[in-house]
């Protein structure tokens, strides 16, 4: 088994001269059999060694279990980190599961030790019959390969050196070595889906269907696991094409409608795991649903998805945006005079400056954002403002005027960004949509004696991309 460990080791290249590993150990066979195999190998491996055990409270011999963890670390020379946390009390006061809350508790204690150790890596003694396990409980949840593939080798800090070995493996290495694991009796209680998958399911699949279906489902995670690398590899390659990332993160649809179903399907999932951090929560169902607002859905509309995530159709494709809180600028208010522009001046409104200068020649600057005008053909003083009902408007060079809706839409603003593109107007008219365009209203002629430039500078961008 030790022979298997090491090639397992070696093929993915878990421990590195010099490392530190954090092994976490709950006194339980895998856990135990880890930190003695470490123990034995960490001076030909040239890398140190400590141990972790966090005792979740949930059961009266847990205390005796931490007790027994630490001193079989002393007894090969390991230091080894104990602390005991609620986590009944935890999930109560967050509505988790007993597990989740495990979980999730667990590991934030591993990290801390982790970090406070110069960012050991943490090893776990998750093994072959626990992968089989992952991967049934993904296909009854209907996962796709990516959950088919199942727990990794080594996923950021954590290492799984145990993974290519059974457990009845481990537990003929434990008992060669004289080695006397605790057993937490909660492994046996069938009201948890996991134990039920291992005290049931597989061995009614075993005696009734197939055999080897351990070794089917663990070839299952293997092929599913290329492919999915494979796949992953492709859809990065898009970024900065198809996807691009920032503030925001976009997809272009007409792009994306070109790619096979599958890499449709992977890119969506990196846009949210590039936006969000993690995939947490993300259903089938969510990317689905994206992928149709992206490709056939109604500008505007919007998807809220889990972990403060929203996404909203555009005329080009789908964003992605941290919270809702994203999808508009903020109102246009502060602590002047409601709506007036000083001419000249400077006028600061929410982040948003307005500079009106007198000029004698050239624009000091061009494009959406300044605009000149002929001051003496406006009707001060001017405001700032968002769009009222039955708004019209006179663009440049069109010779006419139209309603400012029939405007926005030519110019393809989301009617989710209309009610927050800021507004020039003199006392007769609107003047300027700033961002994009100016208005027949004031424009300059061979006759203008004097020039009005209006600029707009804002941190968070009015124009719609």
């Amino acid at each position: 088994m030790l022979d298997i460990v090491k090639g397992w080791i070696a093929s993915y290249d878990l421990i590195r001269p010099g490392s530190r590993i954090l092994a976490a150990c709950s006194g339980g066979p895998d856990s135990l059999a880890l930190v003695h195999m470490l123990n034995s190998i960490k001076e030909e491996y040239s890398f140190s060694l400590a141990v972790a055990h966090v005792n979740h409270m949930f059961r009266p011999e847990a205390a005796g279990e931490a007790e027994y963890v630490a001193a079989f670390s002393a007894g090969l020379g390991l230091v080894c980190h104990v602390t005991a946390i609620d986590v009944a009390a935890y999930a109560a006061a967050n509505k988790l599961s007993s597990q989740q809350a495990g979980r999730l508790l667990r590991y934030q204690y591993l990290r801390s030790v982790a970090a406070g150790w110069g960012g050991a890596r943490i090893a776990t003694g998750h093994h072959r019959d626990d992968q089989v396990e992952t991967v049934l409980l993904n296909l009854l949840r209907g996962a796709g390969s990516g959950g088919l593939r199942g727990m990794q080798p080594e996923n950021g800090d954590i290492i799984r050196p145990l993974l290519a070995v059974s457990r009845r493996d481990i537990e003929a290495y434990c008992a060669d070595r004289g080695l006397k694991p605790r057993y937490d009796s909660s492994n046996y209680k069938t009201n948890y889906l996991r134990n039920r998958v291992r005290l049931k399911l597989l061995p009614t699949l075993e005696a009734d269907y197939n055999p080897a279906i351990r070794d089917a489902l663990w070839r299952l995670s293997e092929l599913a696991g290329d492919e999915y690398e494979y796949l992953s590899q492709e859809a990065a390659k898009l970024w900065g094409t198809v996807a691009t990332a920032g503030d925001r993160v976009a997809i272009d649809g007409k792009a994306l409608a070109g790619l096979h179903k599958a890499l449709q399907r992977e890119l969506i999932r990196q846009a949210i795991e590039k936006k969000r951090g993690d995939l947490t929560g993300i259903s089938y169902g969510h990317v689905e649903k994206l992928l149709i607002m992206a490709l056939t859905g109604t500008v505007g509309s919007v998807l809220t998805l889990p972990g403060g995530l929203t996404a909203q159709k555009t005329y080009s494709g789908l964003e992605l945006l941290s919270n809702a809180l994203d999808l508009k600028p903020a109102p246009f208010t502060g602590g002047f005079k409601p709506g007036e522009v000083a001419v000249p001046g400077a006028t600061v409104v929410n982040g948003m400056k307005i500079l009106a200068e007198m000029i004698t020649g050239s624009p000091s600057s061009q494009g959406p954002s300044t605009a000149i005008f002929d001051l003496e053909q406006l009707r001060l003083p001017l405001v700032v403002r968002t769009r009222q009902p039955g708004d019209r408007f006179r663009p440049l060079g069109l010779g006419g005027s139209k309603k400012l809706k029939e405007f926005f839409i030519d110019n393809k603003i989301p009617e989710i960004q209309r009610d927050f593109i800021p507004l020039i107007a003199d006392q007769q008219e609107i003047i300027w949509v700033a961002g994009y365009r100016q208005s027949e209203h004031g424009k300059v002629s061979a006759n203008t004696q004097k020039k009005l430039q209006l600029s707009i500078s804002n941190g968070r961008m009015f124009k719609y991309e």
